[in-house]
């Protein structure tokens, strides 16, 4: 990196963080934005008149190290770590399919029409060309999409199958791309080559998936050992994603104990970031983990800034003329939208018929075929073909590495400029935008508490002299407006679709705040590991019960199912869970039946105090006294069993009860500390001296 180089990288990240708020004000995709500035800035800075001021813009060069080494990383990792992987099982036949079976397919169909239909446009290109182009643009790029997804409110699942496809599929197109890459520089030699490359194929996906869990284990491991230290488990994590994939390269390269073993990285760093999100998560205190989700997005918020502006930059400063090949070019793009479409629809069709999971309709099936859009994996991928590669028959004058480049410009720039900005639409003609009835229920209820808040501190602040008469009658007009509509946004949903919604929405309010209280234990050390990953699944299952509306069928003595994948491996293998010793099988069940009764309570008293603060009720009375019940036997349940225990073993319990007053005396401390810097009165550093010295 050069002076000049380090400065462009700078003004680079720069115009990219105005394009953030132009591409906002504008109502466009970013990371189209991000291209078109890319595309300009080019001929710009090479304007005479500006050239000697921004010709540095020029020196920073993107290469294939720093694409596949630095940003690929980044941006796996802060897609794998935030998917929840119970969710991906629901739709795990759809999102497997459509990354292995779908882009197998895909691969195929667009090797052939190019290899077929090129000559009918005056161009012939060897078989493998047209099959290395396939691997190359058949995987997909969720970043443009899932921000659409979000802003106009597509479907969860629907989102849920487009980025597990475009994450999985990543390393399968990879892979996949690397075996034919193989191939062609050694040539066919028959049976033989086929047998060798789905041997690598194979071997590239399970020794990734094995590499993956065995660098996440250690990660873990770590984790437990640093949690007490918040800057040193965020930069474990953050360094996590670019270790796991520089060792699975390394050992592709170098192999293993002399054995020559091929790992895909990126479907190690997905395997490893999605153990580290799903099951090793839990360890990170509340804060800290606040704070790492917001370094992993803003890191891959830079990762894909740079990528797109300089994947512009690298578009307008081709050596290829793309006017020369726009023919080709524009064929090439109708054969990948045309493959993408038969693809989707070769898996989702048959899939619906067999009814291995829940029916994707037709809407979503077309927005899949259309939404696929490709992006900074088919730029690193292309990017990774040496600038000397050639094949037998290749009669073109342009290299082969530069033709595969063209095409794969143009179909990038088409799905940017033409399906990113159709998805929007798209998603409003379908109807799709509707929030689920739950989340408005849910939204409705949390309305009524948040302009019930703003109605008594706005009348605090009249009684006070803050604001003056006019100004009061008018603001609290526009408060009671937004309320009563609120009120009555509440009672039409429970009318339409009866007072279960709503009960379904105030259990949930319930477990959240259970959940809240359940880590605050864990991080206090209240509860092992292993009783708060018992009672986290409980909560977790019981969560979607109430999501899908089955709360009559409830297991209350269920914590685990076929879904916890990484909580099953961890059983098989014997891994030990609890870096803690000394906790015997009878303190874990006093902790467990004591920490459901705490957060039981818990919850009555935060939705009690929800309910009664304001004098006006915040939630339907009826659902709000059959649910507090609920929890009142709950409570009562949980105590009654912590009272059992502790009349069966008051000896052996006795010193561990002080011990767990102990605990429970500090985590009022640790409040009493947040408390003090959330309102200033002392800083973080004063703030953990305070509980250094003077905690219990």
């Amino acid at each position: 990196m050069s002076l000049t180089a380090t400065l462009a990288l700078f003004t680079l990240l720069a115009i990219a963080s105005g394009a953030y708020f132009l591409a906002k004000r504008i109502k466009i995709p970013y990371t189209v934005l991000l291209v078109v500035i890319g595309l300009l800035l080019v001929p710009v800075v090479q304007l005479p008149a500006l050239s000697p001021y921004f010709g540095f813009l020029d020196d920073l060069v993107l290469t294939p190290e720093l694409l596949f080494y630095i940003f690929l990383p980044i941006l796996i990792f802060e897609s794998a770590f935030n998917m929840r992987i119970r969710r991906m099982v629901d739709s795990a036949w759809s999102i497997t399919l459509l990354a292995i079976v779908g882009l197998t397919i895909s691969t195929a169909l667009i090797a052939v029409a190019l290899f077929y239909g090129m000559p009918l446009i005056g161009i012939e290109i060897p078989f493998i060309i047209a099959l290395l182009f396939g691997a190359i643009i058949s995987s997909t790029d969720p970043v443009a999409v899932l921000a659409l997804f979000k802003e106009y409110g597509a479907p969860k699942r629907l989102s849920l199958i487009f980025e597990g496809e475009s994450l999985f599929n990543d390393g399968t197109a990879v892979a996949l791309f690397l075996v034919i890459l193989a191939v062609a520089e050694d040539g066919f030699h028959g049976a033989s080559t086929v047998i060798e490359g789905i041997g690598m194929f194979i071997s590239m996906v399970v020794f990734g998936i094995v590499v993956g869990l065995l660098m996440a284990a250690v990660f873990s491991r770590a984790l437990r050992r640093t949690k007490a230290n918040e800057f040193v488990s965020v930069t474990l994590l953050m360094i996590s994603a670019h270790l796991v994939f520089i060792i699975s390269e390394t050992i592709s390269h170098h192999g293993l104990f002399g054995l020559d073993i091929h790992v895909s990285p990126i479907i190690a760093t997905t395997i490893s970031s999605l153990f580290l999100g799903n099951y090793a998560r839990h360890i990170l205190s509340p804060r800290t983990d606040t704070y790492l989700g917001k370094s992993i997005e803003h890191l891959a918020f830079v990762a894909n800034s740079l990528v797109f502006i300089l994947a512009g930059i690298l578009f307008a400063s081709t050596n290829v003329d793309l006017g020369e090949l726009w023919v080709p070019i524009i064929f090439t793009i109708l054969v990948v939208a045309t493959a993408r479409i038969i693809a989707v629809y070769s898996v989702v069709v048959p899939l619906n018929f067999t009814h291995l999971e829940a029916n994707i309709p037709a809407t979503w099936r077309r927005l899949l075929a259309w939404g696929s859009l490709r992006g900074a994996l088919a730029i690193i991928i292309v990017m990774m073909i040496p600038e000397n590669f050639t094949v037998a028959g290749w009669a073109l004058d342009y290299s082969p590495r530069d033709f595969i480049l063209a095409l794969t410009i143009g179909c990038i720039l088409a799905t940017l400029f033409v399906k990113a900005l159709t998805i929007g639409p798209m998603i409003r003609h379908y109807k799709l935008d509707t929030p689920p009835l739950l989340d408005q229920a849910h939204e409705a209820d949390l309305a009524i508490y948040y302009l019930l808040t703003e109605k008594n501190r706005f009348q605090i602040q009249k009684t006070r002299g803050f604001v003056r008469e006019s100004e009061y009658k008018e603001l609290k007009e526009s408060i009671e407006a937004s309320y009563q509509r609120a009120l009555f946004n509440r009672e039409k949903l429970r009318q339409k679709y009866g007072q279960k919604l709503l009960e379904q929405s105030l259990r949930m309010t319930a477990l959240d705040i259970e959940e809240h209280y359940l880590k605050e234990l864990y991080v206090n050390e209240e509860v092992s590991e292993k009783v708060y990953r018992k009672i986290k699944g409980k909560l977790t299952l019981q969560c979607e019960k109430i999501e899908h509306a089955q709360l009559d069928n409830i297991n209350p003595s269920l914590y685990r199912d076929r879904k916890d994948i990484f909580d099953r491996i961890v059983d098989v293998l014997h891994v030990p869970i609890d870096r803690r010793k000394g906790d015997t099988h009878l303190q874990q069940q006093l902790q467990y039946y004591r920490a459901q009764m705490i957060i039981s309570r818990k919850a009555i008293k935060t939705l009690d105090e929800m309910q009664t603060q304001y004098g006006e009720p915040v939630f339907m009375p009826e659902v709000y006294q059959k649910v507090i019940s609920l929890y009142d036997k709950f409570k009562q349940a949980a105590a009654e069993k912590t009272d059992a225990v502790l009349a069966e073993h008051p000896t052996e319990l006795a010193v561990y009860i002080k011990e767990l007053a102990g605990r429970s005396l500090n985590a009022s401390g640790v409040r009493a500390v947040n408390f003090l810097q959330q309102r200033g009165i002392v800083d973080e550093e004063l703030g953990h001296e305070i509980e250094h010295r003077y905690s219990v």
